[in-house]
């Protein structure tokens, strides 16, 4: 269901680390034979989100503002 991913900014400055980048993409989901729901397009957005963590060690910008506290 990703249909196109598109890099529209990449920014290294004083607010990232030595060594490190920013990096913002553009992700399309989309099927042709049906309209989308929210639950099928949030799986798949976090199979990529896990992937990048686990393969390229990235961080994901505002996760730590997604995550309640656990009681």
């Amino acid at each position: 269901i990703l249909r196109d991913v598109r890099l529209f900014d990449l920014y290294r400055g004083e607010s990232i680390p030595v060594g490190k980048k920013s990096l913002a993409y553009a992700l399309i989901y989309q099927s042709d034979e049906r309209t989308l729901v929210d639950k099928e397009v949030d799986k798949a957005h976090k199979k990529i989100e896990d992937r990048l963590k686990q393969v390229l060690k990235a961080q994901i910008r505002g996760e730590e503002l997604n995550k309640s506290p656990s009681h």
